[in-house]
């Protein structure tokens, strides 16, 4: 099953992960902060505004060491042959009886 998630969906999703692990690991947010190397602001910005540069997210998943969660999102596809590629969208050639 193919589940599909609107950006704003996925931050939220991003700041239950953080804010949980956060949680289990008896952290207060400017600890957390500090721990990323991000400033106070930015963290509680993320938390109740959901905006945040991809390098903070990163770093919030780091200082957490929530490291599977990042291995699955650099997850890449493996491609055949770069003519396969190219020819993946082309139509069939007509046969000739």
């Amino acid at each position: 099953m193919i589940e599909l998630y609107t950006p704003l969906e996925i931050i939220q999703k991003a700041v239950k992960i953080i804010e949980t692990e956060r949680k289990v690991q008896k952290l207060q947010q400017k600890e957390l902060a500090l721990k990323a190397d991000i400033p106070l602001p930015t963290y509680k910005q993320f938390i109740y505004s959901y905006k945040i540069s991809f390098e903070n997210l990163i770093k919030l998943f780091m200082a957490l060491r929530l490291f599977d969660n990042l291995n699955s999102l650099l997850k890449t596809k493996e491609h055949q042959s770069l003519d396969e590629i190219k020819n993946k969208d082309s139509l069939p050639k007509r046969i000739v009886k």
